[in-house]
């Protein structure tokens, strides 16, 4: 046998690991793993012995002589790919992984189970679909400002990962943006000390002292409006083509076929700008 195998492992609890991640674990030789310190406490939380197993690290900022190492063994060998906890691809290393290995004609396959996403979006209340993850938002002034622009301009609910040290600034800035939308932090999932916080932008300010500024954070904020023609660019873009001669009705219709809006409301709204 050989190939690679992407299994998930728990986000917290033990318990939600799967039978199919267990015996897949049990049963290979070959792991790299984000830190090997953290895989082999859960191995050994998990009754199974490691001594035998060959375990390496690989990280976002591992050598490129380490990834073509994994993909030498996976020809001849099922090698299992994980991160600390959760999907090794979701904001985690196995995505350059998988892309060598599909490109050398290699089997990817994956053990499944929790993932910090969709257990937020589970206990959010929000609205489940459409939904966006954007992994961690970015620590830029002017990428996080994108990205929040986006926030305001894509219809569903926008989830995103934040670290300890950030959370309270992001969700300032959030929450001064989104006044009126509903916004959920989660914190801890599946662990002993997991919180879940609901509340309007407008109301963060009164509330923000009640978050436990502690472990691993997911934040999620749902944006109701269906039309996309709330985007500051979009409306610039349409601004600066007027400039340049063209007929606001005809932009307008344009708009209208992007948006789906009616170009009529969207003609007025331009003449008003």
């Amino acid at each position: 046998m050989s190939g690679i195998i992407l299994v998930t492992l728990p986000i917290g609890n033990i318990e939600d690991i799967t039978t199919r991640a267990l015996n897949t674990l049990k049963n290979v030789d070959y792991i790299f793993a984000e830190d090997t310190r953290v895989l082999k406490k859960l191995l050994s939380d998990l009754g199974l012995s490691y001594e035998n197993k060959n375990i390496n690290s690989f990280h976002d900022h591992s050598e490129e002589h380490k990834l073509n190492n994994i993909i030498k063994i996976a020809r001849e060998n099922t090698t299992v790919i994980v991160s600390d906890a959760g999907s090794p691809i979701v904001s985690d290393p196995a995505f350059p992984i998988v892309q060598a290995a599909l490109k050398e004609g290699i089997q990817v396959d994956s053990a499944s189970g929790v993932s910090a996403v969709t257990y937020a979006l589970e206990l959010s209340g929000l609205a489940p679909t459409p939904f966006h993850f954007h992994g961690f938002i970015a620590r830029e002034s002017s990428k996080k400002n994108e990205a929040m622009d986006l926030f305001s301009s894509q219809y569903g609910t926008h989830i995103f990962f934040e670290g300890v040290s950030r959370v309270i600034k992001t969700l300032e800035e959030l929450c001064d943006k989104f006044k009126d939308n509903d916004i959920v932090v989660a914190r801890e999932l599946s662990k002993e000390f997991q919180s879940v916080y609901r509340f309007k932008g407008s109301e963060f300010l009164e509330m923000k002292n009640s978050i436990i500024q502690k472990g691993e954070f997911v934040i999620l904020i749902n944006n109701p409006n269906k039309s996309a023609a709330k985007s500051p660019k979009l409306e610039s873009l349409a601004q600066e083509i007027i400039s340049k001669g063209a007929k606001p009705k005809l932009v307008a219709k344009l708009l209208g076929e992007i948006t789906g809006d009616n170009s009529k409301d969207l003609y007025e709204k331009i003449k008003k700008s």
